[in-house]
């Protein structure tokens, strides 16, 4: 894995690593003791052909061969303990990671750098290395004690171990030299076909109607053949080195079994040694040949480590958010500049406006104008690049994201709905109490609509809400944006996918939203719903052009003049108590 530079601030993944730290030291002492047993093989055979051949004393043997299965029987059950304590470490490691790495990769897609799902790939093959590939790691240290114990028996044995593992280990940095650069671009070949794949599925209706699937189809199958080339290309290289390994491996096993057949021939080494040192020779070498086997994986998870590292630092620092009081709902922007991820021009341009708790604001404009915008930044979901937006005078960044979260209803104009029950969709996947679930569903009028489903609040509406209309969707996420009626209700274009009976109902909602108190900034292209809006803001390329009441706000829009003088165009920004 990379080690933190001087000057890299650690991340919760090294914080992680430090948790599983324990598990790993824990291990290391197994392995000593594993290490320590795999010379009872060895010590058996010496035994058996120098003693008890030359004697025929069978008592000896059976005590031998009992003392030895038994001291097998220890040797398999410390492997077993070492893969569950290392299965142990990898749980803690994921316990402490994943929260933090979903709560990035959520950030990372709101700020379309795009990590996506393969943060979460990145992580699993780190804590599957942790967990399975490390042993080898571990049993590496322990070389050079089998070849000091192949030096006693004789030095041959201990010089031919030095090479072969000096060898072998020089093969092994050729393979990562040689596979290292093809790897990390077939890594990047492979995110890069899998996102494209992705994209084509999750839009596979518009892609069939319209006939598009070759071309995104040609798409895929030019990033996916780029992919599978350089996965060719690093199999063709590693796939050499490992032959070569392999041969050399037969060959130094040959040389062991020739060379301590010509020294017992001479007298210098007894049979029971010879074939002792055959099997400590193979053992000096089995650790490095087990991380050369798992060389592929350790290279995969240090590029796992180097993605996520990256991702986390990218995100902005992430501080401990004071609790705040409940909003009441005062919502102002002062100078408020709106840039969508990514773009190099704000969208929302020095917006400056005050709504006091429980009022109702109306945003309307062209298409394109940047009504979305600005409700992004209400929300807190695109970050002001310039000025500042402020819900009951603390600037919106200062709230804790999730302890916000309860207090604002937001309806985007893609209405997302999510695997699960309308239940768990209205109740926002958060514990519940019925009566709240159905309060919300009443107060956007669709409660009877849910109950006319088959299983009624438990029905599974699908992926992504695929077994409903787009009315439905539209009716059940204005639900989940009034649960347990927040007190900032942001709704985009709230009736764009509504008929006559859906519209009713939203008007009816706004009206008890009005009557409740609860502060509304909603965006629309409809007129029928000004009604319930107490200012009405005009949008046009980026900027407020026009601001006021609705009485007023509505006279102009009709064309008609006024009866009282017109208000001022942009109210005099000023900090909530």
């Amino acid at each position: 894995m990379s080690i933190i530079s001087s000057g890299a601030k650690p991340t919760v993944l090294d914080a992680a690593v430090k948790v599983a730290k324990p598990a790993v030291i824990a291990a290391l002492v197994f392995s000593f003791f594993i290490n320590l047993l795999a010379l009872v093989s060895p010590l058996y055979m010496l035994q058996v052909y120098d003693r008890v051949l030359t004697s025929r004393n069978v008592a000896t043997l059976v005590v031998l061969t009992l003392i030895c299965v038994f001291l097998f029987l220890v040797y398999g059950a410390l492997e077993a303990l070492r893969t569950q304590v290392l299965v142990r470490g990898g749980l803690k490691f994921d316990a402490m990671a994943r929260d933090p790495i979903f709560r990035s990769v959520l950030d990372s897609t709101l700020t379309r750098r795009g990590a996506g799902g393969q943060a979460f790939r990145d992580m699993d093959q780190v804590r599957e290395f942790m967990t399975g590939g490390l042993i080898a790691f571990c049993d590496a240290p322990w070389t050079p004690v089998f070849i000091i114990v192949s030096w006693i028996l004789h030095p041959f044995f201990g010089i031919l171990a030095i090479i072969a593992s000096v060898i072998i280990f020089w093969l092994a940095v050729m393979n990562d030299r040689a596979t290292k650069n093809p790897i990390q671009l077939a890594t990047v070949a492979s995110i890069a076909a899998q996102s494209d794949a992705n994209a084509t599925l999750r839009n596979a209706e518009v892609m069939k109607a319209m006939g598009m699937w070759g071309g995104l189809q040609a798409r895929w199958r030019a990033r996916r053949d780029e992919q599978v080339a350089w996965q060719a290309a690093a199999s063709d290289a590693g796939g050499a080195v490992m032959s070569g390994i392999k041969v050399f491996r037969q060959i130094v096993q040959t040389l062991i079994l020739g060379g301590g057949a010509y020294l017992a021939i001479h007298g210098e080494i007894s049979p029971g040694a010879m074939i002792a040192g055959s099997i400590l020779v193979g053992r000096a070498l089995a650790p490095i040949e087990g991380a050369i086997g798992q060389w592929k994986g350790f290279i995969g998870a240090r590029g796992s480590w180097d993605r996520l590292q990256l991702m986390l630092r990218a995100e902005s620092d992430r501080t401990d958010h004071m609790d705040l009081p409940e909003p009441r709902g005062v919502l102002s922007a002062e100078a408020a500049s709106i840039m969508p991820p990514g773009a190099q021009a704000a969208t929302m341009r020095q917006a400056s406006f005050r709504l006091d708790a429980g009022t109702s604001l109306a945003i309307v404009g062209p298409s394109a104008a940047g009504k979305s915008s600005l409700l992004r930044g209400i929300v807190g979901v695109w970050p002001c690049a310039a000025g500042v937006i402020r819900l009951d005078g603390y600037d919106i960044k200062q709230w804790d994201p999730e302890k916000l979260g309860r207090h604002v209803g937001y309806l985007p104009q893609d209405i997302e709905l999510f695997s699960g029950t309308v239940a768990q969709n209205i109740a926002r996947f958060g514990e519940f109490e019925a009566h709240d679930v159905i309060e919300a569903a009443k107060m956007a009028g669709v409660h009877e609509m849910i109950q006319a489903l088959p299983d009624g609040y438990d029905t599974a509406i699908g992926e992504g809400g695929a077994s409903l209309s787009g009315g439905q969707r539209q009716r059940l996420a204005l639900a989940r944006a009034l649960f347990r009626s927040p007190a900032l209700i942001v709704l985009d274009e709230p009736n764009a996918s509504l008929d006559q009976v859906g519209e009713v109902a939203l008007t009816q909602a706004m009206a008890k939203l009005k009557a409740a108190k609860r502060t509304v900034v909603f965006a629309t292209h409809k007129v029928n719903i000004l009604s319930q809006a107490d200012y009405i803001m005009v949008v046009n390329q980026g900027v407020i052009s026009d601001f006021g009441e609705r009485d007023v706000m509505l006279a102009k829009l009709m064309g008609a003049q006024p009866p009282q003088p017109p208000q001022p165009p942009i109210p005099a920004p000023q900090r909530a108590n």
